[in-house]
């Protein structure tokens, strides 16, 4: 039985449909790059975009191939121009976000949860694609979690007594069930990691 040795990885897959095609029509770096340091923004470039799919890669393909840089617009686009149009593409999954797990997983976490902010910090993490970082928007948290608390304990109480539940307050309560699951999980490898470490 032979065993498939040409396994394609992420990294290999986002050259394959995206930077070597944009490498085809002639994006290049500046001669002051270094061909090592070349090689590494394009590899840090494929590693974060591996979560794309093909189509959208193809997208993003089409979307960049007007983006060089340089007076003759052949010089690679940055990478935040990349992960801009990435984003808006497919977004990235709030679970394959670098320190999303950090941060649900340490004391900022923890507290979330304790303090019964847990669903809208994440909720926060989905729009935002960061921890709230300032007394305002710690604030607005709290108060969208209280009301949500408030809602959500109506809710089961009425469902519990086998009281009419509209079909929109039902769709509510399940979206948020699935990302208070989500974010008891994230919570939960975070501490498990901080343990193993």
């Amino acid at each position: 039985m032979r065993i498939e040795q040409d396994h394609e990885t992420k990294r290999d897959r986002v050259r394959r449909l995206l930077l070597g095609p944009l490498e085809g029509i002639g994006f290049r770096f500046p001669k002051a790059v270094e061909p090592d340091e070349g090689r590494k923004r394009l590899d840090r470039l494929a590693d974060e975009l591996g979560y794309m799919s093909d189509a959208n890669l193809r997208r993003l393909f089409e979307a960049m191939r007007s983006k060089g840089e340089g007076r003759a617009r052949d010089f690679w686009p940055s990478h935040a121009a990349f992960v801009a149009l990435a984003q808006v593409a497919q977004p990235r999954p709030l679970e394959e976000m670098p320190g999303l797990a950090s941060w649900f997983g340490s004391a900022a976490g923890r507290a979330a949860l304790a303090e019964g902010r847990l669903v809208e910090e994440y909720r926060w993490w989905l729009s935002k694609h960061r921890p709230p970082l300032n007394p305002q928007e710690r604030r607005i948290i709290a108060d969208r979690a209280g009301a949500a608390q408030s809602k959500v304990a109506r809710l089961r109480e009425r469902l519990g007594l086998r009281l009419p539940v509209d079909a929109t307050d039902r769709e509510w309560l399940h979206a948020y069930e699935a990302h208070q699951d989500a974010a008891r999980e994230l919570v939960r490898r975070g501490q498990a990691q901080g343990e193993a470490a």
